[in-house]
């Protein structure tokens, strides 16, 4: 494996442009690695273990079999059945009305068990709320093709075959006839190769009309509309199919991108069908080379290598830049998806995207900051309502395409819906808001902090700030009330809604990087005294009563529980308040609540994975490939929860949460947490792996290699400039800049080497 220890020159032809400069990379970084994700499946006849995922970003499909031959179930990121009836919704909570019923209601919260509503004393309510009444809003499947390939049986197996690097499905049967499936990168069109029958159908749903279906010039189509409620207009779509003799092309079209869906996708369809197959085929395998240039890893467990590679493919398929967000799941696996399909920001949206950063892909997070910024004005109106305090607050559950001025809505409460209990967690406002930073921190566009960064986090600051000031105590406050996420609920006489780790660990993360945005902005001094304050008043983190091995817990005042999200975990990740730089105590208690929390096996594969790496904890890389091995399907997606035994909710879907997976293998390779790197800090002892051009908080690309845990070397990429933090991989060390530089010798303190660099600047360091 000695191979593995590199020089620039070793891997990748480079154009070097001046001492200091740039290098462009023009191969793929580890080939045999990206090969090795090759995904095969012997089956396809499984929609959840056998379906194979292609996309471009924003049209997807799940290809998958049946008795009738090979299905495409297609989706588009922006069809969505938006509408939101709330003329049955409860009155808006009220963090006002919560205090009272706490002190004046001694059936509150009992009498609704936590799934009902918080009412004024007196007051009932037995209708369905609009979350519950319909299976929208949620986005919505367009259409279904079949394939029938020459000497198809009625139950005859078809195999799959999905080269990432390519980005095509192939499918063979008995008697090896080939269908080849691409979702084209540059248009909203798939490839289908291959002689075949093809048929469109529609989805037939008994919440939006029939589809109309046609013929214009030869090319099939079906166009559906989805009608709108008092505040939304609705949406149209198209799917046209045009056929050559051993070629077909399907395009996809919104009325919100074009007047005429029908004749736009019949003139798409055709105008790819006249050009050459082969020259489409080379332009959408060179975007894709492109993508996989940007970084690679390679690693002695193949498992974890083919997770990282595989799971930024299934997210390239889903999300790119300026495309409605991904919801719970990639494409769709009937049309009512389960909780909507909507956008849950309590852990599993964000997660989504995590990946992306140290992957060097931050323009995968697009839609999602875009998705955030864009709810910003509904946000300041709900902090108002619910809580009487200026900012902004974002719940648990987000929809797409919410207007942004709820005063201007029809529709019953603003046209909002916000859940009684779990849209009452304080700490996911925060957290909602979060990746915003984290990409600014990966990729620190002056720019985009200025634009889009920094208003959310002033407002959402705003909200803590207030929020602080309302709260008993001097001079810490008792934090609340608020909701442990997905945990408790409203209890009696609120004796475990206040001091949640959860909401104590995303408030400080957000005052934080408020205060160190707004400083970077040099405005609003007096909002950052007022974060300022806020921030030296909040509450240490609830910790278990028993003195030997105290743990840290959910709430204050709680037992540790079995968990579903890993709350007491949070302040390591994702509240990165916690890390291998603090104090020796902080981190034993913290290794100790990790080790010894217990969970249902759901939420927390990826955040506990991430919090056990940060820490240093022994076999850490281990702990996370037993908990892959264990989701691990045929088709390379991840289940939610255990395969084994049978967990109910691993049949919804494929969750596009479990995508965040990418993130706990890099941070085993390369962490930047309080902007210090970490090279190789948590894989196993002995182990060889590499690494090329992976991102750290600065805006710095990394590569490394080693040989049975050793570090052969590091080079590292400085795109905006700044200072360089760098934990010294040897006792001592030597850098350079450039190729023909000299190597000095460089001094370390406390372990850390900081160089001032400079923009494209590209340092290598060696022992």
């Amino acid at each position: 494996m000695k191979a593995l220890s590199f020089s620039l020159k070793a891997f990748c032809f480079v154009v070097f442009l001046g001492q200091c400069g740039v290098c462009e990379v023009t191969l793929v970084p580890f080939p045999a690695a990206l090969e090795r994700a090759t995904i095969q499946v012997d089956t396809l006849n499984d929609i959840l273990d056998g379906s194979l995922i292609i996309g471009n970003g924003d049209i997807n499909a799940l290809v998958y079999a049946d008795s009738q031959g090979i299905v495409m179930t297609l989706t588009k990121n922006d069809v969505w059945d938006a509408r939101l009836l709330t003329e049955n919704d409860p009155p808006l909570p009220t963090l006002d009305l919560i205090k009272e019923l706490a002190v004046t209601d001694s059936a509150f919260p009992m009498r609704n068990n936590n799934s009902g509503y918080v009412l004024p004393q007196g007051m009932t309510w037995e209708t369905k709320d609009s979350y519950h009444a319909h299976p929208f809003p949620c986005p919505r499947q367009c259409g279904r093709i079949r394939l029938i390939t020459d000497g198809h049986k009625q139950g005859q197996n078809y195999k799959g075959h999905l080269d990432l690097q390519k980005a095509v499905v192939n499918i063979s049967n008995a008697f090896k006839r080939r269908v080849d499936i691409r979702a084209l990168s540059d248009r909203n069109s798939f490839l289908v190769s291959g002689k075949s029958e093809i048929k469109l159908e529609p989805v037939h749903s008994k919440d939006i009309p029939a589809a109309k279906t046609g013929i214009t010039a030869g090319v099939r189509w079906l166009k559906q509309t989805i009608p709108g409620d008092p505040d939304w207009p609705g949406m149209a779509f198209s799917v046209a199919v045009a056929s050559g003799d051993t070629v077909h092309i399907i395009a996809i079209t919104t009325s919100l991108e074009s007047k005429d869906i029908v004749g736009d996708a019949v003139a798409l369809a055709t105008q790819t069908l006249d050009e050459h197959t082969e020259k489409l085929i080379e332009n959408h395998e060179l975007q894709w080379q492109r993508f996989w240039q940007k970084s690679g890893i390679t690693l002695d467990d193949r498992m974890l290598e083919n997770t990282w590679y595989r799971s930024l493919y299934f997210l390239r398929c889903v999300s790119k830049p300026g495309v409605q967000s991904t919801g719970l799941f990639a494409g769709l696996i009937n049309d009512t998806p389960a909780w909507h399909g909507d956008y849950h920001t309590n852990y599993n949206i964000q997660q989504t995207y995590w990946g992306a950063l140290a992957a060097n892909h931050p323009e995968l997070c697009e839609p999602y900051d875009r998705l955030m910024f864009e709810y910003l004005p509904r946000a300041r109106w709900l902090s108002e309502q619910v809580f009487s305090i200026q900012g902004a607050y974002y719940p648990h559950v987000l929809y797409a395409y919410e207007p942004s001025d709820p005063k201007a809505c029809k529709s019953r409460n603003g046209r909002q819906y916000i859940h009684h209990t779990w849209g009452m967690t304080i700490g996911v406002n925060g957290f909602s808001i979060q990746p915003l930073w984290w990409r600014y921190k990966y990729d620190p566009d002056p720019k985009r902090l200025r634009d889009l960064v920094y208003p959310a986090f002033r407002d959402v600051a705003l909200f803590y700030a207030g929020f602080i000031e309302s709260c008993e105590g001097e001079p810490t406050v008792q934090l609340g009330p608020s909701v442990s996420p997905e945990h408790w609920g409203w209890t009696k006489d609120l004796e475990r809604n206040y001091d949640c780790t959860f909401d104590i660990a995303m408030v400080r993360y957000t005052l934080m990087a408020a205060i160190e945005a707004a400083t970077l902005l040099q405005q609003d001094y007096h909002l950052v005294e007022r974060f300022q304050a806020a921030l030296q008043r909040l509450p240490d983190y609830p910790v278990s009563d028993e003195p030997d091995s105290p743990v840290v817990v959910d709430v204050r005042g709680a037992p540790p529980i079995r968990y579903n999200i890993p709350v007491p975990a949070t302040p390591v990740f994702p509240g990165d308040g916690v890390s291998w730089w603090s104090d020796d105590s902080v981190k034993t208690l913290f290794r100790q609540t990790i080790q010894n929390l217990e969970w249902n096996g759901n939420n927390a594969t990826v955040m506990l994975a991430i919090a056990r790496a940060r820490l240093g904890m022994p076999g850490s890389q281990a702990w996370l490939a037993r908990e892959i091995k264990v989701r691990l399907r045929p088709n390379g997606t991840l289940s939610l929860n255990r395969l084994m035994p049978h967990q109910r909710f691993n049949d919804y879907g494929h969750y596009t949460e479990q995508f965040g997976a990418a993130m706990a293998i890099s941070e085993l390779l390369l962490q930047s947490v309080d902007d210090v790197l970490r090279i190789f800090p948590a894989i196993t002892s002995g182990c060889n792996a590499g690494f090329r051009d992976l991102r750290a908080q600065g805006g710095f690309l990394v590569s490394a290699s080693c040989t049975a845990g050793t570090v052969d070397s590091v080079e590292i990429h400085s795109l905006y400039g700044g200072l360089l933090r760098l934990q010294s991989p040897w006792p001592k060390i030597k850098a350079r800049c450039g190729m023909d530089g000299t190597f000095q010798d460089v001094p370390i303190e406390k372990g850390i080497v900081a160089i001032r660099t400079k923009a494209g600047e590209i340092w290598q360091f060696q022992p």
